[in-house]
Protein backbone atom coordinates (compact mmCIF):
# COMPACT_ATOMS: atom_id res chain seq x y z
CA UNK A 1 0.00 0.00 0.00
CA UNK A 2 3.08 2.50 1.10
CA UNK A 3 4.81 1.37 -2.13
CA UNK A 4 1.63 2.19 -4.35
CA UNK A 5 1.22 5.75 -2.87
CA UNK A 6 4.68 7.00 -2.88
CA UNK A 7 4.28 5.85 -6.66
CA UNK A 8 0.90 7.93 -7.30
CA UNK A 9 2.74 10.88 -5.42
CA UNK A 10 6.06 10.62 -7.78
CA UNK A 11 4.06 10.86 -10.83
CA UNK A 12 2.14 14.04 -9.52
CA UNK A 13 5.42 15.57 -8.40
CA UNK A 14 6.71 14.99 -11.97
CA UNK A 15 3.64 16.54 -13.42
CA UNK A 16 3.97 19.79 -11.49
CA UNK A 17 7.62 19.97 -12.26
CA UNK A 18 7.20 19.29 -16.15
CA UNK A 19 4.23 22.27 -15.89
CA UNK A 20 6.92 24.48 -14.58
CA UNK A 21 9.60 23.78 -16.93
CA UNK A 22 7.39 23.84 -19.73
CA UNK A 23 6.01 27.59 -18.93
CA UNK A 24 9.43 28.80 -17.89
CA UNK A 25 11.20 27.15 -21.79
CA UNK A 26 7.74 29.28 -23.47
CA UNK A 27 8.63 32.50 -21.70
CA UNK A 28 12.27 32.70 -21.43
CA UNK A 29 14.05 34.70 -19.19
CA UNK A 30 11.77 36.71 -17.36
CA UNK A 31 13.03 40.17 -18.43
CA UNK A 32 14.59 39.12 -21.44
CA UNK A 33 17.63 40.96 -21.33
CA UNK A 34 18.54 42.10 -24.95
CA UNK A 35 21.66 45.00 -26.24
CA UNK A 36 20.47 45.40 -30.06
CA UNK A 37 23.34 47.68 -32.12
CA UNK A 38 22.04 50.10 -34.91
CA UNK A 39 23.97 51.72 -37.74
CA UNK A 40 21.65 54.70 -38.12
CA UNK A 41 19.33 56.19 -35.93
CA UNK A 42 15.92 54.60 -34.80
CA UNK A 43 12.48 56.14 -34.04
CA UNK A 44 10.34 55.12 -30.98
CA UNK A 45 7.30 56.05 -29.32
CA UNK A 46 8.06 59.88 -28.22
CA UNK A 47 11.67 59.06 -28.93
CA UNK A 48 14.12 59.38 -31.60
CA UNK A 49 17.44 57.51 -30.24
CA UNK A 50 20.91 58.02 -32.63
CA UNK A 51 22.76 55.20 -33.93
CA UNK A 52 24.58 53.55 -30.59
CA UNK A 53 24.18 50.34 -28.64
CA UNK A 54 20.96 50.08 -26.43
CA UNK A 55 19.74 47.56 -23.87
CA UNK A 56 16.56 46.52 -23.90
CA UNK A 57 14.53 44.97 -20.95
CA UNK A 58 10.91 44.07 -19.61
CA UNK A 59 10.22 45.75 -16.63
CA UNK A 60 9.57 43.51 -13.83
CA UNK A 61 6.22 43.03 -13.28
CA UNK A 62 3.52 40.62 -13.06
CA UNK A 63 0.42 42.96 -14.13
CA UNK A 64 2.07 43.35 -17.66
CA UNK A 65 4.51 41.59 -19.62
CA UNK A 66 4.98 44.01 -22.51
CA UNK A 67 5.91 47.34 -20.92
CA UNK A 68 9.80 47.84 -22.37
CA UNK A 69 12.60 49.94 -20.57
CA UNK A 70 15.39 51.27 -23.19
CA UNK A 71 18.29 52.45 -21.98
CA UNK A 72 22.08 53.02 -22.74
CA UNK A 73 24.53 50.39 -23.25
CA UNK A 74 25.93 51.05 -19.74
CA UNK A 75 22.38 50.71 -18.18
CA UNK A 76 22.44 53.81 -16.33
CA UNK A 77 20.77 55.73 -18.52
CA UNK A 78 17.16 55.11 -19.24
CA UNK A 79 15.82 56.84 -22.44
CA UNK A 80 12.07 55.59 -22.79
CA UNK A 81 9.58 53.77 -21.03
CA UNK A 82 6.98 51.82 -23.72
CA UNK A 83 4.18 49.89 -23.41
CA UNK A 84 3.47 47.30 -26.40
CA UNK A 85 0.97 44.52 -27.13
CA UNK A 86 2.14 40.86 -28.00
CA UNK A 87 2.52 40.13 -31.59
CA UNK A 88 1.91 36.82 -32.79
CA UNK A 89 4.19 35.60 -35.44
CA UNK A 90 4.09 31.93 -37.43
CA UNK A 91 7.48 32.11 -38.30
CA UNK A 92 10.13 29.81 -36.77
CA UNK A 93 11.74 31.66 -33.53
CA UNK A 94 14.89 32.78 -34.10
CA UNK A 95 17.95 32.39 -32.27
CA UNK A 96 18.83 35.79 -32.71
CA UNK A 97 17.33 38.73 -31.12
CA UNK A 98 15.59 41.24 -33.66
CA UNK A 99 13.67 43.94 -33.93
CA UNK A 100 11.29 44.94 -37.09
CA UNK A 101 11.17 48.17 -38.76
CA UNK A 102 7.98 49.67 -40.29
CA UNK A 103 8.81 49.49 -44.31
CA UNK A 104 9.30 52.80 -45.40
CA UNK A 105 10.04 53.13 -49.44
CA UNK A 106 13.23 54.52 -50.65
CA UNK A 107 12.01 57.56 -51.66
CA UNK A 108 10.27 58.50 -48.68
CA UNK A 109 12.82 57.79 -45.43
CA UNK A 110 13.18 60.33 -43.35
CA UNK A 111 15.44 63.51 -44.26
CA UNK A 112 18.29 61.95 -41.12
CA UNK A 113 17.72 58.24 -42.61
CA UNK A 114 15.43 57.60 -39.88
CA UNK A 115 13.21 54.30 -39.26
CA UNK A 116 10.68 53.47 -36.68
CA UNK A 117 10.79 50.13 -34.87
CA UNK A 118 7.60 47.86 -35.15
CA UNK A 119 8.16 44.67 -33.26
CA UNK A 120 11.04 43.48 -31.10
CA UNK A 121 11.57 39.80 -30.83
CA UNK A 122 13.49 37.30 -28.07
CA UNK A 123 15.75 34.82 -29.20
CA UNK A 124 13.52 31.13 -29.09
CA UNK A 125 10.62 33.17 -28.88
CA UNK A 126 7.26 33.49 -31.24
CA UNK A 127 5.60 36.28 -29.66
CA UNK A 128 7.04 39.39 -29.95
CA UNK A 129 6.63 42.89 -28.47
CA UNK A 130 4.71 45.31 -30.88
CA UNK A 131 5.04 49.12 -29.98
CA UNK A 132 2.37 51.32 -29.25
CA UNK A 133 2.71 55.03 -31.18
CA UNK A 134 1.37 57.83 -29.78
CA UNK A 135 -1.77 59.14 -32.36
CA UNK A 136 -0.01 61.72 -33.57
CA UNK A 137 3.25 60.27 -33.89
CA UNK A 138 1.32 57.28 -36.15
CA UNK A 139 -0.09 59.51 -38.24
CA UNK A 140 3.18 60.68 -39.41
CA UNK A 141 4.83 57.24 -40.15
CA UNK A 142 1.54 56.01 -41.54
CA UNK A 143 2.17 58.74 -44.42
CA UNK A 144 5.50 58.46 -44.46
CA UNK A 145 5.59 54.21 -44.61
CA UNK A 146 1.88 53.45 -45.98
CA UNK A 147 1.55 51.13 -43.23
CA UNK A 148 -0.94 50.41 -40.62
CA UNK A 149 0.71 51.87 -37.55
CA UNK A 150 -0.83 50.61 -33.73
CA UNK A 151 -1.97 53.40 -31.74
CA UNK A 152 -4.83 55.11 -29.76
CA UNK A 153 -8.03 55.82 -31.05
CA UNK A 154 -7.74 59.39 -29.34
CA UNK A 155 -5.11 61.87 -28.31
CA UNK A 156 -4.63 60.52 -24.85
CA UNK A 157 -1.53 59.17 -23.61
CA UNK A 158 -0.53 55.65 -24.24
CA UNK A 159 -1.89 53.65 -21.44
CA UNK A 160 -2.39 50.15 -20.23
CA UNK A 161 -6.13 50.68 -20.48
CA UNK A 162 -6.45 52.66 -23.77
CA UNK A 163 -8.55 51.77 -26.40
CA UNK A 164 -6.15 50.73 -29.66
CA UNK A 165 -6.49 50.91 -33.29
CA UNK A 166 -4.57 51.10 -36.46
CA UNK A 167 -4.27 53.95 -38.59
CA UNK A 168 -3.71 53.69 -42.12
CA UNK A 169 -2.09 56.33 -44.38
CA UNK A 170 -5.04 58.38 -44.77
CA UNK A 171 -5.65 58.94 -40.87
CA UNK A 172 -8.73 56.33 -41.34
CA UNK A 173 -8.56 53.52 -37.89
CA UNK A 174 -9.42 49.78 -38.49
CA UNK A 175 -11.94 48.63 -36.28
CA UNK A 176 -9.10 46.83 -34.15
CA UNK A 177 -10.35 47.44 -30.04
CA UNK A 178 -7.33 46.90 -27.73
CA UNK A 179 -8.15 42.91 -27.11
CA UNK A 180 -8.28 42.59 -30.90
CA UNK A 181 -4.78 43.98 -31.58
CA UNK A 182 -3.35 42.16 -29.00
CA UNK A 183 -5.03 39.00 -29.98
CA UNK A 184 -5.04 38.78 -33.94
CA UNK A 185 -2.18 38.81 -35.86
CA UNK A 186 -1.48 41.86 -38.60
CA UNK A 187 -2.36 41.02 -42.65
CA UNK A 188 0.70 39.62 -44.24
CA UNK A 189 3.53 42.81 -45.44
CA UNK A 190 6.98 42.61 -46.23
CA UNK A 191 9.70 43.75 -43.88
CA UNK A 192 12.40 45.90 -44.31
CA UNK A 193 15.68 45.18 -44.04
CA UNK A 194 16.93 45.51 -40.36
CA UNK A 195 19.09 48.26 -39.73
CA UNK A 196 22.43 47.56 -37.80
CA UNK A 197 23.98 45.12 -36.06
CA UNK A 198 22.45 42.92 -33.50
CA UNK A 199 23.52 41.40 -30.23
CA UNK A 200 22.03 39.66 -27.88
CA UNK A 201 23.03 38.68 -24.23
CA UNK A 202 23.11 40.01 -20.87
CA UNK A 203 26.59 41.34 -20.83
CA UNK A 204 28.50 44.06 -22.50
CA UNK A 205 28.29 42.93 -26.45
CA UNK A 206 31.56 42.83 -28.66
CA UNK A 207 31.71 45.02 -31.42
CA UNK A 208 30.94 43.91 -34.76
CA UNK A 209 30.55 45.56 -38.23
CA UNK A 210 26.41 46.19 -39.11
CA UNK A 211 24.66 43.75 -40.85
CA UNK A 212 21.17 42.99 -41.95
CA UNK A 213 18.78 40.48 -40.52
CA UNK A 214 16.85 37.89 -42.56
CA UNK A 215 14.05 39.23 -44.10
CA UNK A 216 10.81 37.43 -43.03
CA UNK A 217 6.99 38.15 -44.31
CA UNK A 218 4.09 37.00 -41.87
CA UNK A 219 0.92 34.84 -43.04
CA UNK A 220 -2.72 34.33 -41.28
CA UNK A 221 -2.80 31.44 -38.60
CA UNK A 222 -5.67 28.96 -40.22
CA UNK A 223 -5.22 26.57 -37.07
CA UNK A 224 -4.51 27.03 -33.32
CA UNK A 225 -1.01 26.65 -32.23
CA UNK A 226 0.11 22.87 -31.17
CA UNK A 227 0.32 23.14 -27.50
CA UNK A 228 -0.55 19.63 -26.21
CA UNK A 229 1.82 17.86 -24.51
CA UNK A 230 2.29 14.84 -22.32
CA UNK A 231 1.35 16.80 -19.32
CA UNK A 232 -2.22 15.88 -18.89
CA UNK A 233 -1.02 12.08 -19.50
CA UNK A 234 1.39 12.56 -16.28
CA UNK A 235 -1.62 13.92 -14.20
CA UNK A 236 -3.98 11.50 -15.35
CA UNK A 237 -1.84 8.67 -14.41
CA UNK A 238 -1.14 10.29 -11.07
CA UNK A 239 -4.62 10.68 -10.50
CA UNK A 240 -5.61 6.78 -11.48
CA UNK A 241 -2.55 5.54 -8.94
CA UNK A 242 -4.38 7.48 -5.80
CA UNK A 243 -7.87 6.32 -7.11
CA UNK A 244 -6.12 2.69 -7.14
CA UNK A 245 -4.29 2.91 -4.09
CA UNK A 246 -7.69 3.49 -2.10
CA UNK A 247 -9.99 0.81 -4.13
CA UNK A 248 -7.11 -1.48 -3.19
CA UNK A 249 -7.01 0.08 0.80
CA UNK A 250 -10.99 -0.52 0.80
CA UNK A 251 -10.65 -4.55 -0.83
CA UNK A 252 -8.23 -5.53 2.33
Amino acid sequence: MTSIRKAALACMTAAMVAMSLNAAAQSGPRNQDTYFTFSQSIELPNKTLPAGTYFFQLMDTDSNRHIVKVMSQDRKELFATLMAIPFYSNDRPSEDPQVRFMETPATAVNRDGTNAVKIWFYPGNSVGHEFIYPRAQALRIAARTGQPVLTTTTESDVTADAELSRVDRNGVDTAESAQASAQVQPAPEPQREQVGAITGGTTQPEPREPAPAPVTTHTDRSDLPRTAGPLPLLALIGLGSLVSSRLARKAR
